[in-house]
């Protein structure tokens, strides 16, 4: 069973009696904090600038090479336009950037794309060019290349002393777990089929297809953990389960993050009417996670990422746009360069999009309601406050680099590992793909960091690299005893800013549209405009600001999406 289907059906009993904690790891492994010097590099927006310098042009300038400015680059060309694409990094992505190592790649960010819906046209079209849809079945449906849809045994669950098969805890449920479960699975698959008065399904992928029926999007205005109060899902270890959920995409709380969202997670992947087989959560995945879907993209765009870009400021006027950038010298020093272009993608963080385009500074007083429901322009965008912008929350990842994969009590490892009760989300063993079940082997460890996303950033600031490689071994060690006898490197990556947080409010009507269209020439591209971060969304956002630019550069055709 998968993550979203971890309710779909009955599961076998254990019975087994938890185990105690071992002591505090006596050896330190190799390690480092691969993302040092990314937070330094991400704030100098902030250090005092004025534009001026060396002046070129470009037709579109793109600012960000996540998977929104990548798919945006792929959606122009082809197109005769000139494109320039900066990115911040040293290497392109976004959280979904990538790594290798000796025992092979594995994911810093994320790690999986369910199987797309009939409504995420623009991921079954990259799917295509790729090679992983292969073909049609008779009724039409996309068949899917076995070298990603994701290997048995997909996932287990550490409960009782041992590993089980998926997520559900077996051997802390009670009788009262059992009966919530089943009701929780019978009101997914209610709200899945449920279609508003707009004739939009409740809740698809990607969010921009998703009903906008006021009874349906009232669930936004409350948060995930009041809904499940009020009908009763109470249950220790069916709360549990549920909060997993909102860990796993949002990096939130059940209390942090809306009804609307947390149903979102489980209905949005409705499953195929015409399969017995589908539970709409159907997994695809690669050693290097959906890096190696980046790297995919970066070829189809056809441009060079000009890494090391620090971009200060975006000035506009009515018929152009000038970005001020620092960009890496050939001797290591950084010097300023502006761009002028026809328009420009901002692939960035709504809050850092709007101090690009002219904010006051932080902590000036704004006058602007905290909620807006109609159009902005420039001047509405760089007006608001923060508060009026989804924030993001903060993650620790590891890599455990082994030399063999760790002994483990019960069902043998699978690619993703979940310890009941963790503080963490547990790991997906990387090399699991490629049918590696006990060799060298690299285990890509993740944790959210829940409650308030600034003092959880500045934490992570503050953290130093034994800090969190202590975390990673002790939340491991009661599963995996003898984890220090194969561990030979441990690297941590702190992402400030790695997902967004649906909190209640951010999906009310109209809140994140009136972000699409600040500019005719200037766009974003983010998934804050969808208010959950997952690639189908990040591309979608992509692929929809290249095609307006490409309308108004005279360049209009069928959409992709």
């Amino acid at each position: 069973m998968n993550r979203r289907a971890f309710l779909a059906g009955s599961l076998a009993s254990t019975g087994l009696a938890a185990c105690g904690r071992p002591p505090a790891a006596p050896v330190a492994p190799l390690g480092t904090a691969a993302s040092a010097g990314l937070a330094a590099r991400g704030h100098r927006w902030q250090a005092p600038f004025v534009a001026g310098g060396e002046l070129q042009r470009a037709d579109v300038v793109i600012v960000g090479a996540g998977v929104a400015g990548l798919s945006a680059a792929w959606r122009l060309a082809g197109q005769g336009l000139s494109v320039r694409l900066l990115e911040l990094w040293s290497a392109p992505g976004g959280t979904a950037v990538s790594g290798t190592g000796p025992r092979g790649a594995y994911p810093w960010g994320a790690h999986y794309l369910t199987l797309p819906g009939p409504d995420a046209l623009h991921v079954r079209r990259l799917l295509r060019d790729v090679g992983v849809i292969t073909g049609a079945d008779a009724e039409g449906r996309p068949t899917y290349s076995s070298d990603a849809l994701c290997l048995a045994p997909e996932e287990r669950i550490w409960d009782g002393g041992r590993w089980i098969d998926g997520l559900w805890p077996e051997a802390h449920a009670e009788p009262e777990d059992r009966r919530q479960r089943d009701a929780w699975s019978a009101l997914v698959a209610e709200w899945s089929a449920r279609v508003g008065a707009d004739g939009l399904p409740a809740f698809t992928i990607p969010v921009a297809k998703s009903s906008k029926d006021p009874a349906i999007r009232a669930l936004a205005d409350r948060s995930f953990a009041s809904f499940l109060d009020e009908l009763g899902f109470t249950a220790p270890v069916m709360r549990w389960s549920l909060e997993y959920a909102t860990r796993d995409d949002f990096g939130a709380s059940l209390t942090d993050c809306s009804a609307w969202a947390g149903l979102h997670y489980f209905c949005s992947r409705r499953p195929d009417p015409g399969d017995a087989r589908d539970l709409g959560t159907h997994v695809l995945t690669w050693p290097a996670g959906n890096g190696w879907l980046v790297d995919h993209l970066v070829t189809r765009a056809g441009v060079p990422v000009e890494t090391g870009v620090v971009v200060r400021q975006v000035e506009v006027e009515d018929g152009r746009v000038r970005v001020w950038a620092d960009v890496p010298g050939a001797d290591g020093t950084a010097r300023t360069l502006g761009i002028e272009a026809g328009s420009v993608v901002l692939a960035v963080p709504a809050r850092l999009a709007r101090r690009l385009l002219g904010a006051p500074p932080v902590g000036t007083p704004l006058r602007t309601p905290v909620v807006t429901d109609g159009p902005l322009d420039l001047a509405g965008f760089r007006a608001l406050p923060d508060a009026a912008l989804p924030d993001h929350a903060p993650w620790r990842v590891a890599q455990l680099q082994v030399s063999r994969l760790p002994s483990a009590h019960g069902v043998p490892t699978a690619w993703d590992s979940v310890v009941y009760g963790a503080a963490s989300l547990g790991y997906v063993t990387a090399t699991h793909q490629g049918g590696n079940y006990g060799g060298p082997s690299v285990l890509s460890w993740y944790q959210p960091v829940l409650g308030d996303p600034l003092a959880g950033r500045r934490a992570l600031l503050d953290e130093p690299w034994e800090a969190a490689r202590d975390l990673v071994l002790d939340d491991l060690g009661p599963s995996h005893p003898d984890l220090l006898d194969v561990l030979e490197r441990l690297d941590v990556w702190h992402w400030g800013h790695g997902t967004v947080v649906p909190a209640p409010g951010l999906h009310r009507v109209g809140r994140l549209d009136a972000l699409a269209a600040l500019h005719p020439r200037v766009h974003l591209a983010h998934t804050d405009l969808s208010g959950v971060s997952l690639f189908e969304e990040a591309s979608f956002h992509g692929i929809r600001a290249a095609e307006a630019v490409l309308a108004l550069h005279g360049r209009p055709g069928a959409t992709w999406l």
